[in-house]
């Protein structure tokens, strides 16, 4: 049985042989190949056929395929060639090249050897590859002329390149560049230039005469971008777009002008802006009063400071008398205080301390149940809670701060119907109720979200020496006294209003 050399031998020869098994036969012998090419396609398997005639065995005789004058089968072939299942016995062989490549075509010969006779055929290998889709590279030249190159890569052999028009008219190519890659395919590229106008469609054409088979690609061709004018007509042309291209960058200048100087306005106002913040804040302070907590609103949970200056909320639930103006839900308090005209300002410290709320309230809010904290309910006030600051609008409009407050300012004016917040280490506003219609008495209004040791505390009057009216009972309205800035006593003479755990007063009002 025939078999490939050892990689150790020369690669320059293969011999396939059959080996003798008896005495030779001394009859003569041809060989014939196959009348018509082989064609195999790059990557494909090829199978080159020869038999002996007449058809003598084959068993007796040595084989050998030659390319040339060389030896098929070397080092370019090894482990792509086999031999193909023939009939021996019927004088038929064939080899089989694998993964036929460009470097394959050509003659190869099948030369039998007996006895000191030989005889050999030829056999035509003709390989062939169908290359890429073309593609076609349009540029419009300053004639006005089109011109297009089309390129394909991956042909073998070279292809043929035809241009042609959308009636069918064939012309030939300016010029092509055929360029083989490592593998020996082709990459053909062919360019053509147009200047006839009538031109609407042109399309390129690869074929491969061995396969029969072409790829092609079509463009448009576009109208032209610039007739051809009389001379006067481009030098008015040309003096419309100087004055264009004045005329935009003086507008572009202008507009740029108009700019700065609006930003300059806009930083001026904003100046202006801060400093009536600033005066208002200042002016707000003159009307600073005393304000104390009211115990008989006071929520069981929250636990009152001895001076009614600081309240905490615990989780201890205090056994206290059921009162109407006592909260039951919500962990609130009321001021004392209760305010039907004029400018009231007072300070609430609230440290680091988390989860609270401070503003003011009707003095007839409901004080059962759950109800929203919204104006429309009777409450105007802001809020820290979880990580955000928020005022208690009917959607809860956030407040984007600088920096979280320590002490919060808090200025009502009752007949201009505003509730202003203030961040008393800078004086910037934190928010605005503004044009609010009150009816009625208005208290001072906190509340507490989640436990902790550290209180919330009202910070003692610090204002001028102006002197203001409060309703100290809204049942009685001509029961009034006058309160200074610094801190009286309440003579309301009520003796049931503290019944829950008062806590020390410590020498600091922060966390005890």
């Amino acid at each position: 049985m025939a078999a490939f050399p050892n990689p150790c031998l020369p690669a320059c020869l293969l011999v396939l042989t059959l080996f003798r098994l008896s005495r030779p036969d001394s009859a003569p012998f041809h060989v014939i190949g196959p009348a018509e090419p082989v064609v195999a396609a790059v990557g494909d398997d090829a199978e080159l056929p020869c038999h002996l005639s007449p058809g003598a065995s084959a068993e007796r005789t040595e084989l050998r395929w030659l390319r040339g004058a060389a030896a098929v089968l070397a080092a370019a072939y090894r482990g792509r060639a086999t031999l193909a299942d023939g009939h021996l016995a019927a004088g038929r062989v064939a080899v089989r090249i694998h993964r036929v490549r460009a470097a394959d075509d050509g003659e190869y010969r099948c030369l039998f050897w007996q006895d000191g006779r030989s005889a050999e055929a030829s056999v035509r290998l003709k390989v062939a590859a169908l290359g890429s889709d073309p593609h076609i590279h349009m540029e419009v030249q300053e004639s006005g002329a089109i011109w297009l190159e089309c390129t394909s890569a991956g042909w073998y052999p070279e292809p043929q390149v035809q241009w042609r028009t959308s009636e069918g008219e064939t012309f030939p190519s300016a010029s092509e560049s055929r360029n083989p890659d490592e593998e020996g395919l082709f990459t053909v590229a062919a360019s053509v230039t147009i200047r006839d106008t009538s031109v609407k469609n042109v399309s390129c054409h690869f074929r491969n005469l061995l396969l029969g088979q072409e790829k092609e690609v079509g463009v448009s061709i576009p109208a032209p971008f610039f007739p051809r004018l009389p001379p006067w007509m481009v030098a008015v042309a040309v003096i419309l777009m100087v004055l264009g291209l004045l005329t935009i960058g003086s507008i572009f200048c202008t507009w740029r002008l108009y700019r700065e100087r609006s930003i300059q306005r806009r930083d001026e106002f904003s100046s202006t802006e801060k400093l009536l913040e600033e005066l208002k804040w200042k002016k707000a302070t003159l009307h600073a009063v005393d304000v104390t907590l009211d115990p008989d609103t006071a929520h069981p949970h929250l636990f009152l400071y001895e001076d009614s200056k600081s309240v905490r909320l615990e989780d201890s639930r205090q056994k206290l008398p059921e009162k109407p103006q006592r909260f039951d839900s919500w962990p609130c308090v009321l001021g004392r205080e209760t305010f039907t005209s004029g400018r009231h300002f007072w300070e609430v410290e609230v440290g680091d301390r988390a989860d609270w709320a401070v503003g003011v309230c009707r003095e007839n809010v409901v004080k059962k149940g759950f109800d929203p904290m919204t104006p429309e309910n009777g409450f105007w006030a802001v809020e820290l809670y979880g990580n955000g600051y928020w005022a208690l609008t009917p959607q809860r409009t956030p407040l984007p701060l600088a920096g979280p407050p320590q002490r919060v300012g808090v200025f009502l004016d009752y007949e201009s119907g505003d509730v202003s917040f203030y961040n008393m280490a800078s004086g910037a506003p934190i928010y605005t109720f503004s044009k609010a219609a009150f009816s009625g008495p208005l208290r001072p209004f906190f509340c507490l979200w989640s436990c902790g040791k550290k209180p919330l505390t009202i910070c003692p009057a610090t204002g001028g020496p102006e002197r203001v009216t409060v309703v100290v009972d809204a049942k009685d309205s001509t029961k009034a006294i006058p309160l200074s800035p610094i801190r009286e006593d309440p003579a309301s003479g009520d003796t049931d209003t503290l019944h829950s755990k008062l806590i020390p007063t410590q020498p600091s009002q922060g966390a005890p």
